[in-house]
């Protein structure tokens, strides 16, 4: 047994030093990129608030900047970067993985991200986080040049939840999501070493960020386990919402990738589009969600215009492939429609419907249902509603797997691998 374990891990003392310098650089690299991004949303937000018509000048033309960028430019910039990581570990051609994977791609996608918020982008910083960390470590592999295949891919993985972790300070949902998600071809094995790297960057992060609760700490809500039941109606609409965004996704993402028409024409359009929802909501749709998601569980209501409003502006920017992550503009979106479905639920806490609503729609967005659930619970504290929490985000996962039957990271994947053959 010792010996069968011992082959699951690195032989030379240069990797495990390279882990260590990976994981530090990431700490710093992603919590550096935090911190700008707030401020460039935050720095939107506060000005269209007081000139809502500046958005339409202001959101198309950074569509249009960046889009053509990345196409012509930085082809694997593009998206939340989970589908670059998955296509990577999939793939054996080493020339693909350092077009997916790279050190300047982890600074580009930081740059572009904080243009993209700065200009009013509708998206997350958690999905390219993990795009971000995945490179930084497997950037490192250009000193190490290792060969074996499983060490390869369980390096990209810890890359992946490394990014997660520091972004949500959630060490069990960037374990569980490395195993779920991106290394899903991985030997069981290779969960020691992805585990033990993991907490080790969540002990760095602590040190280095504070750590802290991301959505607050609310382990003083309770569900009586005789009410689940009620929860049914919550999980058939996350479900169903979630795989609508996720097939509509695929759909006008394929679209756009085999579009011939001028690139620059399209991003004007989608541009638009999201500068209408800034201007109809005073900016408040714009960037990743985080400040809403903390106002309606402080019992602020943002209405059911609020989930119409972001569900479209995110599907739009998802869609574009503009830099950008699904993850906290999801978790809002099911906080809207927790908000909203908490007054037909009297027995429940309203707080309570929204964290399971986050979690059902998350998990119908990704397919992730064991990150889904344990990303929002560390975020909240809620780990006591564990129990109510799995049914909804499996439930969830299941209604959204009739409506797509792959899940969109991984239909994403497929094309990005596509595209690393051409470019």
């Amino acid at each position: 047994m010792k010996k069968y374990l011992a082959h699951q891990f690195p032989k030379s003392f240069k990797t495990y030093l390279m882990l260590v310098l990976a994981s530090v650089l990431t700490v710093l690299a992603v919590g550096f990129f935090l911190q700008i991004s707030d401020f460039s949303q935050n720095i939107f937000k506060d000005f269209i608030g007081k000139h809502p018509l500046w958005s339409f000048f202001i959101t198309p033309i950074t569509f249009v900047a960046i889009i053509s960028f990345a196409k012509y430019f930085c082809h694997f910039v593009q998206g939340s970067g989970i589908p670059q990581l998955i296509a990577a570990t999939d793939s054996r051609n080493k020339s693909i993985r350092e077009k997916l994977l790279s050190f300047r791609l982890a600074l580009g996608k930081i740059g572009l991200i904080f243009l993209a918020m700065l200009g009013g982008a509708p998206i997350g910083i958690e999905g390219p986080s993990i795009h971000v960390g995945g490179s930084i470590f497997y950037g490192f592999n250009r000193f190490l040049k290792l060969h074996r295949k499983f060490l390869i891919q369980a390096i990209i993985a810890i890359g992946g939840s490394a990014g997660l972790i520091v972004a949500f300070n959630a060490p069990l949902a960037g374990i569980l999501f490395a195993y779920e998600e991106i290394g899903r071809k991985l030997k069981k094995q290779a969960l020691i070493l992805i585990a033990i790297v993991s907490f080790f960057v969540y002990f760095l992060d602590t040190q280095f960020g504070g750590g802290g609760l991301y959505l607050g700490d609310f382990s003083k809500l309770t569900l009586p386990l005789n009410l689940i039941w009620q929860l049914l109606p919550l999980a058939i609409v996350t479900g169903i919402l979630g795989g609508v965004f996720a097939k509509m996704t695929i759909y006008f993402a394929g679209k756009l990738f085999a579009s011939t028409t001028k690139i620059w024409v399209i991003a004007l359009v989608l541009g638009l589009i999201v500068a209408i929802f800034n201007y109809l909501s005073g900016g408040v749709i714009a960037g990743s969600g985080h400040s809403e998601v903390l106002q309606m569980l402080s019992g602020e209501a943002l209405g059911v215009d609020f989930v119409v409003m972001k569900f479209f502006a995110v599907l739009t920017s998802f869609a574009s492939t503009i830099p950008g992550g699904v993850f906290m503009p999801s978790i809002s979106i099911g906080a809207g429609i927790g908000a909203q479905m908490a007054a037909f639920f009297t027995q429940i806490d309203a707080q309570t419907m929204i964290i399971l609503a986050m979690i059902g729609y998350l998990s119908a967005v990704i397919r992730a249902p064991l990150t889904s659930a344990f990303v929002v619970l560390e975020m909240t504290a809620g780990m006591h509603l564990l129990i109510p929490a799995l049914p909804i985000a499996f439930a969830a996962s299941f209604i959204s797997a009739k409506i797509l039957k792959r899940p969109i990271y991984e239909a994403l994947a497929d094309s990005y691998l596509q595209l690393s053959k051409k470019v």
